[in-house]
């Protein structure tokens, strides 16, 4: 017999359940295998859980705390990588064409930002921009993981993952090389985003509209409900004219929204 601590189906529809009401997040049944997994390092003969329904209890009065940070850290996938889906940027780069000058100030958000290079994408897209912008502008990064912000407001990654995805001008240009066959963000880069913890489900602390989102891979880990509450949040915190970025795999379809699609998976607010 394993010695490894079981899960059963019904402990682990409380766990689901818990994760719902913490990040509005549906895991699948077919999830399960993630769960006893990404839960390992609480739960074992050696660790501070003997079983998953200690640290399930734990959790229950834990509230708001430390281990509940951790266990939503645990469960939420982040995979990231510069200029992922590069059309976007393309995109982006159009819409500062056409609209950034006549704007009083700009904002872009990485609403769900992971590791960082998303929100370091923007910047360097920013920063290539040839026109004039405003001189308000910045670029907000949110993600619910601490784990994956404290990645990104690092700005540090593996060289020979960067090498993949970015070319010699760029890596020049807009990184520094570092020891341990890694490269770190350059500071005028990193200085022009602001990273946060921010929940989706909670509340959205802004004082000014967007300009851009980017809601990129992150609609499959919501229940249709959940989707339809979020799309409707990011229409309201755009400005008319806005863009709404979402994953090039992903659909607005079945959900009730008042954009109008743009192209290659980007949606236009075009009415307050």
């Amino acid at each position: 017999m394993s010695d490894e601590p079981a899960l059963s189906d019904a402990l682990f529809a409380r766990l689901s359940a818990l994760l719902f009401q913490k990040t509005g997040i549906t895991l699948k049944d077919y999830k399960k295998y993630l769960v006893v997994s990404r839960l390992a390092r609480f739960v074992g003969p050696d660790k501070d859980y003997s079983t998953f329904e200690a640290l399930y209890q734990a959790l229950t009065v834990d509230g708001d705390g430390e281990l509940t940070q951790g266990f939503i850290n645990a469960l939420t996938t982040n995979f990231s990588y510069f200029f992922r889906d590069a059309v976007h940027f393309t995109v982006l780069e159009q819409y500062l064409r056409d609209r950034a000058p006549k704007q009083d100030y700009l904002r872009l958000w990485s609403a769900a930002s992971s590791t960082g290079e998303e929100a370091y994408t923007m910047a360097i897209t920013l920063a290539r921009y040839a026109g004039p912008l405003p001189s308000d502008r910045r670029i907000l990064a949110t993600d619910i993981s601490t784990k994956v912000l404290a990645v990104a407001e690092k700005g540090v990654y593996g060289a020979e993952s960067a090498e993949r995805n970015l070319d010699r001008l760029t890596r020049a240009t807009y990184f520094d090389a570092i020891e341990s066959n890694k490269i770190r963000v350059k500071d005028s880069i990193r200085r022009m985003v602001d990273f946060r913890q921010l929940n989706l489900q909670g509340n959205y602390p802004f004082t000014k509209l967007m300009d851009v989102i980017f809601l990129r891979n992150v609609m499959i880990y919501f229940a249709q409900e959940e989707k339809a509450q979020i799309i409707e949040r990011m229409h309201d915190h755009l400005k008319p004219g806005g863009l709404l970025f979402i994953g090039l795999s992903e659909s607005l379809a079945g959900i009730p929204h008042h954009f109008r699609t743009f192209r290659n998976s980007t949606f236009q607010k075009v009415r307050p």
